[in-house]
């Protein structure tokens, strides 16, 4: 067993360049540490906002030079071993125990280090984006692996994890309020009477804001005096890189869509809490899976009703009926549909928002994950 006199140090390994739901669920689990056990260190990208985090947390962190991983081309294997060669190096001269990643990229670079150093390493996966080849190839190193929903075990496990993986959902701290559902309708001149539908996530296609504008259009033909609010900016662009050309057809979807003043688009906000605090619905429209989405897990801390897209894991988050509304992905007339009954059943959907709250006090506990991930270094360390 591992004493509680000399803490095991866990290297963190993240390479995005964003502050997603997969950084945001790393957050926590390291602010819920218990440092007499564990001591963590994080190793990110150069210019990463997970680290601008890190550091107003008080939490070390080092940057490494992942390079342009996300991107195929012939550099990719020399990224790939300098980056390796990197983590083995804060491997060797900082006496990690274990190697914990959390993103398909740094699961691949923190194989190699592990294998270059003999260090255990643990995988969370959070998402279906790591290639199955790769997985086969790679399967046999990591010590253990997290799926942070039974979708991601049951999808991962039979490419060679079955036997190694657990099951661990994110837990979400509860935000403060501060009064934040007054102070944002102010901010942005929504009426106070207003019905207001939030979604929040990056303008990226899998996650498909253009069908959130889609179902407002349908929705404010039943409810003129709606609001929707999306929350969110595109993706970092790397130095030479062109904007995608999908933002541009959000923009045109935006302008064409006739909702005017009714549709907000704030970009990317360090304050979604006070939307959500201020919504009175918040939709999830995504098309392309995800392993939890975070965007579900913070609605229901805030005891709002959600609308979503039964896609990944996001039918493990809600109960259909009982928590929010499922719909079938791309569906936006059933998307709309559903708005238009959870804004017009004030009572019901203060209800669904109540159950969804507490639903996830007991199944998306923060410190019952972290626990439960400590249990899992316990047993890579006996």
């Amino acid at each position: 067993m591992i004493g509680t006199s000399t803490p095991k140090r866990i290297l963190f390994l993240d390479h995005a360049p964003i502050l997603g739901g997969a950084e945001i669920a790393l957050l926590n689990l390291i602010a819920g540490l218990d440092r007499r056990r564990f001591t963590p260190l994080v190793a990110t990208a150069q210019d990463s906002p997970l680290a601008h985090e890190l550091a107003a947390a008080g939490i070390e962190s080092l940057a490494v030079p992942f390079g342009r991983l996300n991107r195929a081309g012939a550099a990719m294997p020399a990224n790939l071993i300098r980056a390796a060669w990197a983590v083995a190096a804060i491997v060797r001269g900082r006496g990690i125990a274990v190697i914990h990643t959390n993103t398909v990229r740094a699961h691949i670079v923190g194989a190699l280090a592990a294998l270059l150093t003999g260090t255990r390493i643990i995988w969370t996966i959070h998402d279906n984006t790591f290639p199955p080849l790769l997985v086969r190839l790679l399967a046999w190193i990591p010590t253990r692996v997290i799926t942070v929903s039974s979708w991601l075990r049951d999808l991962y496990g039979p490419m060679g994890l079955a036997n190694k993986t657990a099951v661990i959902p994110n837990g979400i701290r509860l935000p403060a309020r501060d009064n934040a559902d007054d102070t944002i309708r102010q901010e942005l001149g929504i009426p106070a009477e207003a019905p207001l539908v939030v979604n929040v996530g990056r303008l990226v296609s899998g996650k498909a804001p253009h069908l959130f504008i889609e179902a407002a259009q349908l929705v404010s033909k039943t409810l003129p005096q709606a609001r929707f609010v999306l929350v969110g900016g595109p993706d970092k662009l790397e130095p030479g890189q062109a904007p995608p050309p999908y933002l541009d057809t959000l923009d045109r979807i935006a302008r064409s869509s006739g909702l005017a003043e009714r549709l907000l688009m704030v970009g990317q906000r360090l304050d979604a809490a006070r939307f959500y605090a201020a919504a009175d619905l918040v939709a999830y429209c995504a098309v392309s899976s995800e392993g939890l989405p975070t965007v579900l897990l913070e609605a229901m801390c805030f005891a709002k009703p959600v609308v979503a897209a039964a896609t990944g894991g996001a039918v493990e988050i809600v109960r259909d009926g009982v928590t929010g509304v499922l719909v079938q992905p791309n569906d936006v007339s059933a998307m709309a549909a559903a708005m238009v009954q959870l804004l017009t059943k004030s009572e019901w959907a203060r209800e669904m928002g109540l159950a969804g709250q507490t639903r996830l006090k007991q199944e998306f506990d923060l410190q019952a994950q972290v626990a439960k991930i400590e249990q899992v270094y316990h047993q890579c360390l006996d």
